[in-house]
């Protein structure tokens, strides 16, 4: 019994912060002239910047620097003023202090509830395969689904294509490709598939105290789109990943994390005289599973995750300066609650008993006014009403405005007020930014998440769009928040009963953004600061008083340089440069074994902070040809140049002295061959 008690801790207690939890549009008139901002050099642009809203061309993406080899579109995102630099165990999209799971992440509509691999290395993306990225910080529609947070919706290619084309990436790391084949004049198929293989070149750098680590994720994606008439388009898409990771020490023990993700939808798209109605259909899944293996005895975990979703979206224009969007959505979830089993015996300890499936219903509609007054003023208003029923039944209605001013030409002011719900929370049975997350719906018990939000933006443009800035200050209030306090070692000395460690509470989330680019030149890039605080507020779990503290994303300073060159023809020489407050977590103080129990004493909740975060990204490529329709070339990346030993997570050492403990610490060069034809 005590030695399963350790080994379970040895693997989850390490990979946690030992005691730390894991919490887990700007609206576009269309005016004839909309605020474009360009960052590219080039005719096609990399982004388009409207206001709040910012669309990032996909099929350009691969000019910005490369990431291990690979241009991934979260990446980038993670570099960007308000939006929290992640490490190589925190991955996600942590939006104005929000949790990831807070913040919608779609494709065609269709959410993905975890949408990046281990690591935090890459997203699940593969960018050929998409169009646009869109991403909404902020200023959210009245017709925006149910979420506290931000909203990034990933759109696959769906245009008619001219030719058959192949693209992909073979690098030291994963390789992929995408295909691209007509099906006669109105019909194509788009099939993407990626694979990694990390342990045949740094394996030996991944290691947790010692033991190895082994660890391989593959994706694929699938797209058909249909063209019946000049006015009908129907698009149908599948997505699957699946991550494996494996700690084993030969001699005692082997633990090993699994999880999938798994997306189908169908859309159709019909143009109206004055607008579009677009009508989806879609399922979105995610489950893990945890399996800690030791002589005789099978401790595992399971937990899993999913919805179907019907959704209707109307956009109409009533006159020339007046436009009106209005949705209507239902979500079925239903979901298996995390529960702990055995296949031997293991002593005195008493697993709980396995959960039913649950299951819940969330219907919604909203409306948005978008009204150009003047070529100085306009605004956005927006309404969003929604009902939920699980064991209980939950509604809001939800207002929604802002206002944009123009004092000058490619000059923009806005302020936005608004109420958001969300019917579902998340928390983490261990920390560090592993999958180890589960999910549940609002009930009796816990009550559905609701956010106040304000922000002030500004925004401009200067020498002909060759620079822009933003500056944008925000605040966030949110009530029904879910914290799990518990740790491993309580968790376990509670036969596994989490429920008994979930309370809820409210938070505040404010801060200041600023973003200044450069869009045109030899030298093009962004210069991003973030200057943010994520407090929670939570009662013990007697009630008798309340804590406040930091959530366990929470990054004081965070700045990122991001800078590309095209110096030449053929070359390009890209860089990134991260610095960052560390992440906070909670001091252990006293540990001792009572009655054949670890007990350990804790000081004030994340009351403590990891060092100082830095990295040097770098990243050259060559274009070997280079045309309109065919591209060949060579790149090689440097992940963390003067490798830097960042602190992942705590262990302690005699008399609970502690240890920063890493997982890349040393520098990881990667060479790829790119190309399409």
């Amino acid at each position: 019994m005590q030695k399963i008690v350790l080994l379970f801790i040895l693997f989850l207690g390490h990979l946690s912060l030992f005691g730390q939890v894991t919490y887990d549009s700007v609206w576009t008139f269309n005016r004839e002239l909309d605020e474009v901002t360009v960052i590219q050099q080039k005719t096609q642009s990399i982004v388009e910047q409207q206001g709040n809203k910012l669309v990032v061309d996909m099929s350009a993406i691969s000019q910005m620097p490369k990431f291990l080899g690979v241009s991934d579109p979260i990446r980038y995102l993670q570099s960007l003023a308000g939006v929290a630099t992640n490490n190589e165990t925190f991955a996600g999209l942590y939006v104005q202090g929000c949790d990831d799971y807070q913040t919608l992440t779609n494709i065609n509509g269709a959410p993905i509830y975890y949408p990046n691999h281990l690591l935090g290395l890459y997203s699940t993306f593969i960018a050929p395969h998409f169009s646009t990225m869109t991403v909404e910080q902020a200023e959210h529609r009245g017709t925006m689904e149910n979420r506290v947070g931000g909203l990034v919706s990933v759109e696959t290619k769906h245009l008619q294509p001219q030719r058959f084309s192949i693209e992909g990436n073979i690098g030291l790391i994963s390789s992929d490709a995408t295909l691209t084949i007509p099906c006669g004049k109105k019909s194509a198929l788009w099939l993407s598939g990626r694979a990694s293989y990390v342990n045949m070149l740094y394996g030996k750098w991944l290691q947790i105290q010692g033991v190895g680590l082994g660890y391989n994720f593959w994706d694929t994606n699938l797209t058909y789109a249909i063209h019946p008439t000049e006015k009908d388009e129907i698009v149908l898409t599948g997505f699957f990943s699946r991550d494996n990771i494996n700690v084993a020490d030969s001699t005692t023990f082997g633990v090993g994390i699994h999880w999938h993700n798994m997306v189908g939808s169908a859309y159709w798209n019909h143009q109206l005289k004055k607008g579009s109605w677009r009508t989806s259909v879609s399922y979105s899944g995610f489950d893990n599973h945890i399996t800690v293996d030791a002589l005789a005895t099978d401790v595992y975990t399971d937990a899993s995750w999913s919805s179907l979703d019907v959704k209707n979206r109307l956009n109409t224009r009533l006159r020339d300066d007046m436009m009106l969007n209005a949705s209507i959505d239902y979500t079925h979830y239903f979901y298996q609650p995390l529960q702990f089993s055995s296949l031997g015996g293991i002593g005195q300890m008493e697993l709980p008993q396995s959960k039913p499936e649950r299951h819940g219903d969330e219907a919604s509609v909203g409306i948005d006014l978008m009204h150009t007054v003047n070529g100085w003023f306009s605004y956005n208003a927006g309404l969003h009403g929604s009902v939920f029923h699980s064991n209980q039944i939950f509604w809001a209605c939800d207002p929604r405005i802002t206002f944009h001013f123009y004092p000058a030409e490619n000059h923009e002011i806005s302020l936005h007020g608004g109420c958001y719900t969300q019917y579902f929370h998340k928390a983490g049975l261990t920390g560090g930014g592993l999958p180890t997350d589960f999910f549940m719906l609002a009930d009796s018990m816990l009550p559905a998440e609701r956010a106040i939000a304000t922000n002030l933006r500004y925004a401009a443009s200067f020498l002909n769009h060759k620079w822009t800035f933003q500056i944008e200050g925000y605040f966030k209030q949110l009530y029904g928040v879910v914290e799990s306090i518990g740790n491993i070692v309580q968790l376990i000395n509670l036969g596994f009963d989490y429920e008994k460690y979930l309370i809820t509470g409210a938070g505040r989330n404010y801060g200041l953004n600023l973003m200044l680019q450069r869009n045109k030149g030899i030298l093009t890039g962004y210069i991003s600061y973030s200057l943010g605080w994520a407090k929670r507020k939570l009662p013990a779990l007697d009630g008798s008083q309340e804590y406040i503290y930091s959530a366990s994303h929470e990054r004081r300073h965070d700045l990122n340089i991001v800078l590309n060159a095209r110096f030449a023809k053929r070359w390009t020489v890209g860089g990134q440069f991260v610095l960052a407050s560390g992440l906070p977590y909670t001091k252990a103080e006293e540990a001792y074994i009572l009655n054949g129990n670890m007990i350990c004493r804790y000081s004030t909740f994340n009351g403590a902070h990891m060092p100082l975060y830095n990295r040097l990204d770098l990243s050259c490529s060559y274009d070997i040809i280079k045309t309109q329709d065919h591209e060949l070339g060579i790149n090689l990346s440097l992940y963390n140049v003067y490798c830097y030993k960042n602190a992942q997570f705590v262990v302690y050492r005699d008399n609970l002295r502690p240890i920063y403990g890493t997982t890349l610490s040393m520098i990881i060069p990667s060479i790829s061959i790119y190309g399409k034809f």
